[in-house]
C-alpha cells in the first residue's frame, strides 16, 4: 500500500501493483495444492505452476517468472524424497513449456509433528506484467446481460476435488490431468482478448470447479448469473464441480462477443457460451436460484456460525 500504488488488493486471482508513475503494473499470485501433490507429485507440481500462470493471465498480465518455497517432510524417508523429486520434475516441465523461469526459491525439509510428515507442499509465487493499466480487471461481474464464456474443455474430473472431500470425506484418486499445450494456448488467447479490451471480468476455474468460480464472480457484485445446463456432459455434478484444468470464465459484453468469438476460433480455442449475467440472482437453469445477497451472506457468515 506504500505510495498508494496497490491497484488491486489480494482476493482476486492476483494482486496488482502499479509501477510508480508509470502506466504499467506488476501482478502477483501465490499458489499451492498439497492434496494434488500427495496423490500424484509429478502432476501436482505441474498443476501449481499452471494455476499460478492462469491467475496472472486472468488479470491481463503476461507471466514473467516464479519463485518457490518447497515444503516437505523428512527427506531421509525414501517416500518423502520421492515426493520431492517428482514434484520438482512436474514444476520443471511446466516452467519450461510455459517459458516461466524459476528465478529464486528455497527448500524446507523435516516438516511434521509426532513423526507424521506434512503433505508435499510446494508453494509457487509468480509475477507478471500488465503493459497498459487502463482498466484493471478482477473477477467481479460488471454488467447485466453480458455473455459468460467458459474457455477450455470440461470432462468432469471429480477425483481429489473439493466436492468429494467436503461432502463425502473422500480424498482418493488422481488429480486432474494437465495438458500444457491447452494451458499455453488458452492463456495466450485470453491475453489477446485483453489486448483488444474485450473482457469485463475474468476468473480461472480451479478448486470447487465451475460453480464455485461463478459464485465467486457474483459474491461482491450486484450481478449474478443465469447459467445453462450443459448440452454434452449430462452429469451435472461432474460438470459444475469437476476440477478440470486450463479453464477460465470470462464476461464479455454482448456487442463485443462476435469479435471475441473470432479471436478464439482463429486460435483454435475450445469455448462454450454458458449463459448471461443478470441482476440480483445466481441461477442454474432448472436447478438452483438464490439471490446474490443471500449468497454473500452465506459466504461471509459461515465462519462465525462455525
Amino acid at each position: 500500500m506504500v505510495m498508494c500504488d496497490t491497484v488491486q488488493k489480494s482476493g482476486s486471482d492476483a494482486a496488482v501493483i502499479r509501477i510508480h508513475n508509470k502506466d504499467k503494473a506488476v501482478a502477483v499470485s501465490v499458489d499451492s495444492s498439497a492434496n494434488y501433490c500427495k496423490s500424484y507429485p509429478v502432476i501436482g507440481g505441474k498443476q501449481i505452476v499452471c494455476e499460478n500462470w492462469r491467475n496472472l493471465v486472468a488479470v491481463g498480465a503476461k507471466p514473467l517468472a516464479i519463485t518457490n518455497c518447497l515444503n516437505f517432510g523428512n527427506p531421509e524417508n525414501p517416500e518423502i524424497m520421492g515426493e520431492f523429486a517428482e514434484c520438482l520434475e512436474g514444476i520443471s516441465e511446466a516452467c519450461e513449456f510455459l517459458n516461466y523461469p524459476v528465478v529464486s526459491g528455497n527448500v524446507s525439509f523435516y516438516n511434521g509433528t509426532n513423526k507424521k510428515n506434512i503433505y508435499p507442499t510446494p508453494v509457487i509465487g509468480g509475477v507478471g506484467l500488465i503493459k497498459k493499466l487502463s482498466n484493471p480487471i478482477n473477477h467481479n461481474f460488471k454488467k447485466e446481460n453480458s455473455n459468460l464464456i467458459l474457455i477450455g474443455k470440461t470432462f468432469g474430473h471429480l477425483e481429489q476435488s473439493c466436492f468429494l472431500k467436503e461432502n463425502y470425506s473422500i480424498n482418493e484418486g488422481m488429480p486432474p490431468q494437465i495438458n500444457l499445450i491447452n494451458e499455453k494456448n488458452n492463456g495466450d488467447a485470453l491475453l489477446k482478448l485483453f489486448d483488444k479490451n474485450l473482457i469485463l471480468s475474468s476468473h480461472d476455474v480451479s478448486s470447487g470447479g465451475l460453480i464455485v468460480a461463478l459464485s465467486e464472480m457474483s459474491l461482491n457484485s450486484e450481478y449474478g448469473a443465469r447459467v445453462n445446463k450443459p448440452k454434452k456432459l449430462t452429469n451435472l455434478l461432474k460438470y459444475f464441480f469437476g476440477e478440470d484444468q486450463a479453464r477460465y470464465v470470462i464476461e464479455i459484453e454482448t456487442k463485443n462477443f462476435p469479435k471475441a468469438e473470432k479471436i478464439l476460433k482463429d486460435n483454435d480455442i475450445y469455448f462454450e457460451n454458458i449463459g448471461f449475467t443478470q441482476k440480483d440472482y445466481f441461477e442454474i437453469e432448472g436447478e438452483l436460484k438464490i439471490s446474490t445477497r443471500d449468497l454473500f451472506k452465506i459466504n461471509n457468515e459461515w465462519y462465525n456460525n462455525y
